[in-house]
C-alpha cells in the first residue's frame, strides 16, 4: 500500500504533471489486489438418477410391539411405527437437574417445539450418592417423570450408563464406587455386582412403562463415549451390560451406544448414535475454533468428537451401511467451562440442524434441549471439576447449556428457529425418512473451504428437498451471486430456480423439489416449506420467505390447472405456472386448482411470522396459531407467556366458515396492564484486587490450565444485595431477574446458601425466581461477581472480552431488571 501511494505521488509531482485521470487509473491498478474479487456465478449439478439401495431389514435384531400403538421397528435407514416411516426429534431433559414441580410445563414446551422423544440421563450419583441408600424421590423420581411423558404423548429414551458423563461429578459414578479402586467400565465381577444392583433399581422404577407394556419407553442407551478395549472391555462389556439390563426387566425395542470409531458393541443388538456440536467447551484452546465440520453436508457421520466412523478411516470401525443415521448429541447449545466459554448464537444451532438433516439424519437428537441445574448433593457438590481428576471445571449449580429452553424454562431465540425445522419434520418427516442424500458434483474440499455454498439433496424417485447452507459459526459467508442448482432426476433435469438467484450472506434454507400438493405438483419454491394443515378435505401448505431471497413458486402445468395469488405475478412458461415475487405476509394466499379436481392453499409467511407459528388444539381441532408469546397446550387450554404484555396475542388460522372475513386468521387480544416490580439493589462491597488466576496441571492437558475459584476466592468479589418485595402472582407465570454483568464468576445466594452461579461469557444472566418463592420474597439475595483480569488465559467471545478492562480487572453489573412474565390461557372452547 505504501508503494502504491508513493507511485501516485510521484506521478503527480513530475515536472510535467500527469493528468488526473491517469493518476486515477494508476491508483485503481494498485488497489485492485486489495479489493474483493468479483464472484463468478455459483452453478451446481446434483445427479439423483441412481436410486438408493433399498433399506436393509433383518440385520438389526431390534424392535417391539406396543398393545396400544403397534409395532416399532428399525431398518438400515429409518424407524417405522405400525409400518409407516418415522423421523422424530429427540430432546435431552435431565429430570434430576430440574425441580419436579415444573416438569409438566417444560415437557409441554418441548412438545410445542416439535420434540416427540424425551432423552434423559439417569445419573447414578444422583440416586445412590451414599452406598446402598437409593433416592428416587422429588426431582430424582424417575418413574413420575416417565409417567408425565406418557401422559403428554411423548416417547422416552433413557440413557442409564452406568457411566454417563453429562458433566456430572465422576461422570455420574458415586464417590464410594470410585474409591473402591476396582476396575471400572469393564467386566470386573465386583464392578458388575454394583451395576446389577443399580440396574435392578432402575428396572423397578420403570416397571410397566416399557413399550411392550403400552408405556412410552422406546429405547435405552448403555454406557457413553465408550472406547475401552482389551479383555472384559469393548463389545464383551457392552454385551454384559445388556444382559444385566434385561435381567433387571429393562427390555426396550431399541438399545444404543455412542457412535465412537471402535467395534465396541454387539453389531446386531445395538444402534450407534452420533452427534456434533457448534463449539467445544472441553478443548484447551483459548482462541476461536477453525471452521467447524458440522456445517458441512456429509454422509460419513464424521463430525464433532463423536465422528470418524467409516471403516476406511480407522481399523476396527463398524460398517455404517447396516445402521440408520441416528443422533443423540447434536448440539442444542454449549455449556461453559471455566477455561473456555463459547457464546452460542441462534443461527449456530439452526444451521447445524438443517445441515444434519440434509446429511441424512433420520432421528435428530439434541443435547441439551432443556437446560437445568445440579441438585444439592448430600456429601459434595455434583458438578464435573478438576478436583475429581476430570479435565474441566463446570459451574457448581448451573447446567444451562445455552439450550433452546434455558435453566429456568425461558425460551431462547434458537428455540423458534429450530421449531420451524421441527414443524417441517412433523408434516414431511415420513417422506424425508425415505429420501437418500445426494451430493453435488462440486463441493468444498474441507470445513475451512468457505469459497462456495454447501448443499445436499435428499430425494426418493422424482421428489425431494434441497438443503442449502451458507452459514458457518464465527466466520463470514458472503453473498453468492448467480446461484443455481441443476437437479438431475429420472424424469429430467430441474433448474432451481429457473433463473440464477443471489444467495444472501449467512443464509440457510430448504427448497422442495416436485412436491405433491394433492392438487398437482409444485416443481420447486425458493420459499421454505414450514408445515401442512389438513381440514375439510383440503391441504393448506405454509411456507415462509427467506430474507434477502427472491421468492418464486413453479407449478407443473400438466397437473395444475390454475393458480390464483393475492400477491405476485402469475405467468406461464415452459410447461410451468410461475408465481414471482409474492409479498410475504399471513394473508398472502395462493389458491391451487389441480387438473384432478382437487384444490390446495399455500400461505406465504414472513420469517418472523414463521418463528411465531405454532400447531395447537383450539376448539377440539388441531390448527395453526401465530403469536410472539411462548405457547404450549395443556389440559386447561393453550398457554401464552411473555415478558411484554403486548405480545400476549394470537392469530388463529380459520379460513372460510360462516363468519369468515377477508383475513385467513381470527385475532385474539388480551388487555393486560403492564406491571412494574419495584426492587432494592444495594452495593455491599467493591471488588478487591485479585491475584492472577490459579493454574493447575489437569488430566489430559499438555499444559497448565486456569482452575475455577473456590469459596475463599469470593472474599475478593464485588457484592450487592437484591430485595424483591412480595408480589401477587395472579396473571404471572414467573418473575425473572436479568443481570447484565462482566467479570469472572457470578453467584446468587440467600443467607449463605448458593442458589445459582454463572461463568461469564457475555450473555445476560437470567434467573427465574418462582422456584425460590415465596420464601425469597422480601429476603436479601446476595449477588457476587468475582473480578476477571483482562489478560486471563480464558477463551471468551470477542464481544464478551470487549466488556473487560484489558489493563486491569473487571467485576461490574451494568444493569439489573426484575421482570414479570405474563400469562393467559386460551380456553379450548373459545373460538373468538
Amino acid at each position: 500500500m505504501d508503494g502504491c501511494i508513493a507511485r501516485i505521488f510521484a506521478l503527480r509531482t513530475k515536472p510535467m504533471k500527469i493528468p488526473f485521470a491517469a493518476c486515477a487509473l494508476a491508483a485503481l491498478s494498485c488497489l485492485t489486489p486489495l479489493l474483493p474479487a468479483q464472484q463468478t456465478p455459483e452453478s451446481f449439478t446434483i445427479d439423483a438418477t441412481t436410486p438408493a439401495p433399498p433399506a436393509e431389514t433383518g440385520f438389526l435384531h431390534l424392535g417391539g410391539v406396543s398393545p396400544s400403538q403397534g409395532p416399532l421397528a428399525v431398518n438400515s435407514r429409518y424407524l417405522t411405527l405400525d409400518g409407516k416411516p418415522l423421523l422424530p426429534v429427540m430432546g435431552e431433559f435431565q429430570f434430576s437437574r430440574f425441580p419436579e414441580k415444573y416438569w409438566q410445563e417444560e415437557l409441554l414446551k418441548m412438545k410445542a417445539g416439535g420434540v416427540s422423544i424425551v432423552a434423559a440421563y439417569v445419573f447414578w450419583i444422583h440416586h445412590e450418592e451414599i452406598e446402598d441408600q437409593f433416592d428416587w424421590a422429588g426431582r430424582r423420581d424417575l418413574r413420575h417423570f416417565v409417567e408425565l411423558c406418557a401422559q403428554n404423548g411423548l416417547y422416552v429414551y433413557l440413557r442409564i450408563g452406568p457411566w454417563d458423563h453429562g458433566e456430572a461429578r465422576n461422570g455420574g459414578f458415586p464417590d464410594w464406587l470410585v474409591k473402591k479402586n476396582i476396575p471400572l467400565r469393564r467386566n470386573d465381577p465386583e464392578y458388575l455386582k454394583y451395576v446389577a444392583r443399580y440396574y435392578d433399581q432402575i428396572g423397578g422404577q420403570i416397571h410397566g412403562l416399557l413399550w411392550q407394556n403400552g408405556g412410552p419407553i422406546i429405547g435405552v442407551q448403555l454406557e457413553n463415549e465408550y472406547g475401552a478395549t482389551g479383555p472384559g472391555a469393548g463389545s464383551e462389556h457392552i454385551a454384559e451390560l445388556r444382559r444385566l439390563a434385561l435381567a433387571a426387566g429393562i427390555d426396550p425395542p431399541l438399545f444404543s451406544v455412542t457412535g465412537w470409531p471402535t467395534r465396541n458393541f454387539p453389531p446386531h443388538e445395538f444402534i450407534p448414535f452420533f452427534g456434533g456440536y457448534p463449539d467445544t467447551f472441553w478443548q484447551s484452546s483459548i482462541t476461536t475454533e477453525p471452521p467447524n465440520q458440522v456445517y458441512l453436508f456429509a454422509t460419513d457421520r464424521a463430525v464433532g468428537d463423536m465422528g470418524a466412523m467409516t471403516a476406511g478411516k480407522q481399523a476396527g470401525a463398524f460398517d455404517l451401511r447396516h445402521y440408520p443415521y441416528f443422533t443423540t448429541e447434536q448440539g442444542g447449545g454449549m455449556e461453559t467451562s471455566y477455561h473456555r466459554r463459547p457464546l452460542i448464537q441462534p443461527d449456530d444451532i439452526a444451521a447445524l440442524t438443517l445441515t444434519g438433516l440434509g446429511s441424512g439424519i433420520n432421528l435428530y437428537g439434541y443435547y441439551i434441549f432443556q437446560g437445568g441445574a445440579n441438585p444439592a448433593g448430600k456429601l459434595t457438590t455434583l458438578q464435573e471439576s478438576t478436583t475429581t481428576g476430570y479435565p474441566n471445571d463446570l459451574p457448581v449449580i448451573s447446567y444451562d447449556f445455552q439450550a433452546p429452553l434455558g435453566e429456568y424454562g425461558q425460551e431462547r431465540e434458537s428455540f423458534r428457529k429450530i421449531k420451524s425445522l421441527h414443524l417441517f419434520l412433523q408434516s414431511f418427516g415420513p417422506e424425508l425418512a425415505r429420501m437418500a442424500p445426494y451430493a453435488p458434483s462440486r463441493r468444498p474440499k474441507d470445513a475451512a473451504d468457505l469459497s462456495m455454498a454447501r448443499m445436499m439433496l435428499r430425494a426418493n424417485g422424482d421428489s425431494g428437498f434441497l438443503f442449502v447452507n451458507n452459514y458457518v459459526r464465527a466466520y463470514s459467508m458472503p453473498e453468492r451471486h448467480g446461484f443455481q442448482v441443476h437437479v438431475k432426476l429420472s424424469s429430467g433435469t430441474i433448474a432451481l430456480p429457473r433463473k440464477p438467484i443471489d444467495l444472501p450472506a449467512s443464509s440457510y434454507f430448504i427448497w422442495p423439489v416436485n412436491l405433491n400438493l394433492g392438487a398437482g405438483t409444485l416443481r420447486y419454491s425458493t420459499a421454505q416449506l414450514l408445515s401442512r394443515l389438513d381440514s375439510a378435505g383440503e391441504h393448506t401448505y405454509f411456507f415462509f420467505a427467506v430474507p434477502g431471497l427472491r421468492t418464486e413458486f413453479a407449478f407443473d402445468a400438466a397437473s395444475v390447472a390454475s393458480v390464483r395469488a393475492t400477491s405476485g405475478r402469475v405467468t406461464h412458461a415452459n410447461g410451468s405456472i410461475l408465481v414471482a415475487n409474492p409479498a410475504p405476509g399471513k394473508d398472502t394466499l395462493l389458491r391451487v386448482r389441480g387438473r384432478n379436481g382437487r384444490s390446495a392453499r399455500i400461505v406465504l409467511l414472513t420469517e418472523p411470522e414463521a418463528e411465531n407459528f405454532w400447531r395447537v388444539p383450539v376448539g377440539g381441532k388441531d390448527t395453526a396459531l401465530l403469536s410472539p408469546a411462548q405457547v404450549f397446550a395443556a389440559g386447561d387450554g393453550v398457554h401464552l407467556r411473555s415478558f411484554d404484555p403486548s405480545h400476549i396475542t394470537a392469530s388463529i388460522f380459520a379460513p372460510g366458515g360462516k363468519d369468515a372475513t377477508r383475513s385467513l386468521w381470527r385475532q385474539r387480544d388480551w388487555k393486560i396492564a403492564r406491571r412494574k416490580i419495584d426492587f432494592q439493589w444495594v452495593t455491599i462491597r467493591q471488588a478487591a484486587a485479585r491475584p492472577a488466576l490459579r493454574m493447575g496441571t489437569v488430566k489430559g492437558r499438555s499444559h497448565p490450565m486456569p482452575i475455577a475459584p473456590d469459596n475463599a476466592d469470593f472474599a475478593k468479589a464485588a457484592a450487592w444485595s437484591l430485595t424483591v418485595p412480595a408480589q401477587p402472582m395472579t396473571g404471572l407465570s414467573d418473575i425473572f431477574v436479568r443481570l447484565h454483568y462482566a467479570g469472572d464468576v457470578a453467584r446468587l445466594s440467600e443467607n449463605g446458601r448458593l442458589l445459582d452461579d454463572d461463568f461469564y461469557n457475555g450473555r445476560t444472566w437470567e434467573i427465574g425466581l418462582k422456584r425460590f418463592l415465596p420464601q425469597a420474597f422480601g429476603k436479601k439475595l446476595e449477588v457476587e461477581v468475582l473480578p476477571l483480569p483482562g489478560n486471563a488465559l480464558i477463551y471468551l467471545d470477542p464481544t464478551a472480552r470487549a466488556q473487560l478492562n484489558p489493563q486491569g480487572q473487571t467485576a461490574k453489573v451494568m444493569s439489573v431488571e426484575v421482570l414479570p412474565q405474563y400469562e393467559v390461557v386460551l380456553r379450548p372452547s373459545a373460538p373468538r
